[in-house]
């Protein structure tokens, strides 16, 4: 049981508002300054109650009155009653992450929100956290409805704007449902989401790896056990040996200087083959040279011949001189060829001979090679057959979760089955009273869906002309009230609803709603109902009809000079 008692602050920045049992009415009035009845603080003063029972502070319009208006090391203060607990919640704006809860004349400062919101639900369910239950600000959602939910749907209870999953828990609740069933499924559902998620990267890393598509993956990854199989064999038949030990670091050098001195070797013959251009004399005969000159200019090339012969002798000894250079150079590198030729063909001799130690027959054509190879594809093997366990570990636990799920589908299906014939089927019993009494027959039914989805349940409630925008929330209102109202959920429901602006519908159907109340007035003793509605809807000839005494269940009334707050403000920007 919930029943709030009265809503105030300290210091007193707006007037008291008292609540009691049954119906209790906040209404919007016209006054002398104007017809308007909006924006006087109905729905302020619902925020007010949603704050001081732990609403998360920025989501609340709280957050966004300038100080100016409301000081916001103000306490807001609410008493109420949850069970046979009578207690204050005070919270400030300035310190609205550590409210204050007073019981029994004993205060305690929470340091966190969610450790006052904790101890709220082990008063109202006996149990701080619990699977069988929803939390306690969990609960509260289609209690006290966003107004910015616009009352679109019977299960979606928050501000269109903050998009916020469908949560069946509180529904399941009120029909005596264990919801725990409801949150293994959704959360097995995300689980097979983010485990088919991992195998797709992993799918996605072994066809990057060998180059072909996954479905080859098992067969390449045999082929590569086969590989290295054998070049084990090899390896191992080389260990089995005695002398193995002894040669094979030996061979490995070998190898290595065989590489190296087959390098050198390649480097003086090309140095070799460049000295070769060298050969031969290329030089200008004197002659020619003055033959060349005497068509540039006549008589002038006998003149100088003689000089001429002078330098082509000087240029020719210069021109020996470096042939004798040449000739050296190549001399020393034919002795350094010969001497490597000498190396490499010892060396290699020396390798047939240990090869011949171990008798390989050929098996192994280079050690080294062989042993960087068996490295390679030990790696390649190992990485491929970790992605292919990973894929396969996620693959199991797939099948595990989705064994799972459909278990706690086929009991959660089960406890449905169960309510149908108890609190599911008085609901809908209550549900077709209210439909015939505002819309005048019983075409109207209430059903529990189950699906494969990620929401498992849907909840189904069909009223005459539902879909239009004023059904739609006169469909909430019925589910609401019916929720409230049926006794087999007495026990499940804690007696507690608040309806914020919630008829926006046709006269006619707004005054049979209200008469509703006004003929279950018996019904609702126990209980608290608050509705925050405007009196323009029901004065005058509009008020025709009407049996609820608004005079008689009011217990707050604002207009343009009277404001919950007592003075029109502009909200903070950027919030």
């Amino acid at each position: 049981m919930l029943k709030i008692r009265q809503l105030y602050c300290e210091p007193a920045l707006f007037d008291a508002i008292h609540f009691t049992d049954g119906i209790n009415l906040i209404l919007g009035e016209k006054d002398e300054s104007s017809d308007k009845t909006n924006g006087v603080g109905k729905s302020l003063a619902i925020e007010f109650i949603q704050f001081c029972l732990l609403k998360q502070f920025s989501y609340s319009r709280l957050a966004l009155i300038p100080p100016a208006t409301f000081p916001h090391n103000a306490y807001v203060c609410l008493d109420l009653l949850i069970n046979d607990q009578t207690l204050t919640i005070k919270r400030s704006i300035k310190q609205h992450e550590t409210p204050i809860i007073v019981q029994n004349g004993r205060t305690t400062q929470y340091a966190k929100l969610s450790d006052a919101t904790q101890y709220l639900g082990q008063l109202l369910f006996g149990s701080a956290e619990s699977e069988s239950h929803p939390s306690f600000r969990t609960l509260l959602g289609p209690l006290i409805r966003d107004e910015g939910s616009e009352f679109k749907s019977i299960v979606d209870c928050y501000d269109t704007g903050r998009d916020v999953p469908s949560d069946y828990t509180p529904h399941l609740f009120f029909l005596g449902i264990y919801p725990g069933l409801y949150h293994e499924s959704k959360k097995l559902y995300i689980e097979i989401k983010n485990n088919k998620t991992a195998q797709s990267v992993i799918k996605k890393d072994v066809e990057r790896l060998t180059g072909k598509e996954f479905g080859n993956a098992k067969a390449d990854l045999n082929e590569l056990s086969n590989q290295v199989e054998k070049i084990k064999t090899d390896m191992d038949r080389l260990e089995n040996i005695a002398s193995f030990d002894l040669v094979k670091d030996e061979l490995i050098v070998l190898e290595t200087s065989l590489e190296q001195e087959r390098t050198r070797q390649a480097v003086i013959k090309d140095e070799l083959g460049k000295i070769q251009l060298f050969k031969g004399d290329n030089y200008l005969d004197d002659d020619e040279v003055a033959a060349l000159y005497d068509r540039f200019k006549a008589g002038l090339g006998a003149m100088i011949q003689k000089d001429l012969q002078e330098v082509s002798r000087f240029k020719k000894k210069i021109d020996s001189f470096q042939r004798s250079l040449i000739e050296t150079r190549r001399t020393t590198l034919h002795e350094q060829l010969a001497v490597i030729v000498r190396t490499i063909r010892d060396m290699d001799e020396r390798y047939k001979s240990l090869l011949g130690i171990i008798d390989q027959q050929g098996a192994l054509k280079s050690i080294k090679v062989t042993i960087a190879t068996y490295q390679k594809k030990l790696e390649e093997h190992g990485q491929l057959a970790s992605f292919i366990k990973k894929y396969d570990d996620y693959e199991k636990r797939i099948k595990q979760d989705k064994k799972d799920r459909g278990a706690a589908i086929s009991q959660l299906g089960s406890l449905i089955d169960t309510a149908e014939s108890t609190t599911s089927a008085a609901l809908e019993k209550t549900i077709l009273t209210i439909h015939e009494y505002v819309m005048g027959n019983r075409a109207s039914s209430f059903d529990i869906q189950l699906n494969d989805h990620k929401e498992v349940v849907k909840f189904e409630l069909r009223i005459e002309a539902d879909g239009s925008h004023s059904n739609e929330r006169e469909k909430v209102f019925i589910y609401d009230l019916a929720l409230l109202l049926t006794p087999e959920l007495a026990k499940y429901h804690p007696g507690f609803l608040v309806h914020d602006n919630i008829f926006d519908v046709d006269q006619d159907t707004l005054i049979k709603s209200l008469n509703f109340l006004a003929d279950n007035v018996a019904a609702l003793a126990d209980k608290q109902y608050i509705l925050t509605i405007n009196s323009d809807k029901l004065n005058g000839e509009e008020k025709v009809g009407l049996r609820l005494d608004l005079a008689l269940y009011k217990r707050a009334h604002f207009s343009k000079d009277k404001r919950f707050l007592g003075k029109k403000y502009q909200q903070l920007s950027g919030k």
